[in-house]
C-alpha cells in the first residue's frame, strides 16, 4: 500500500471497488487488500480476492448503479471502523451500516466484516 494512504483514503479507495468495472477491480482491490484478505457479512465469510471479486459482480447486479458513501472511519493500530451508506442511482439511501477491519503489516485490508443496519 502507498504510505501517503491514510485509513480514510483507504476506505474511500475500498468502497469506489464496489462499484467499478472488472477491470479496474482486480489491481484495485490488489492495492487495497492483502494476500489472503477475509470478507464477512450477513451473507457468509468468503477467503481471498478472487471470492470478493465475485461477490462484489453480484452486488453489482443486485443493486444496478449502487454506491457506497464512507460516512467515517475511526482506527488505532491494526483496526479500523468505518461507517457506511449504501446509496442507489438516484443518491437515496438503500442501506447504512458498518465494516470492522483489521490491516496487514502493509498497511492493506485484511479482514473485513460487514454489519448492515435493520
Amino acid at each position: 500500500m502507498e504510505h501517503s494512504m491514510t485509513p480514510e483514503s483507504l476506505w474511500q479507495r475500498y468502497a469506489r471497488i464496489w462499484s467499478s468495472e472488472p477491470a479496474i477491480r482486480a489491481s484495485e482491490m490488489e492495492a487495497c487488500l492483502s494476500d489472503g484478505c477475509t470478507y464477512c457479512d450477513v451473507n457468509g465469510p468468503l477467503q481471498g480476492r478472487e471470492a470478493l471479486s465475485g461477490y462484489m459482480g453480484q452486488f453489482q447486479q443486485s443493486v444496478a448503479g449502487g454506491r457506497f458513501e464512507i460516512v467515517s472511519v475511526i482506527h488505532h493500530h491494526d483496526r479500523m471502523l468505518a461507517e457506511w451508506r449504501l446509496l442507489g442511482p438516484d443518491g437515496a439511501v438503500l442501506q447504512t451500516g458498518r465494516s470492522f477491519a483489521t490491516a496487514a503489516s502493509d498497511g492493506r485490508l485484511k479482514s473485513i466484516t460487514g454489519f448492515f443496519d435493520s
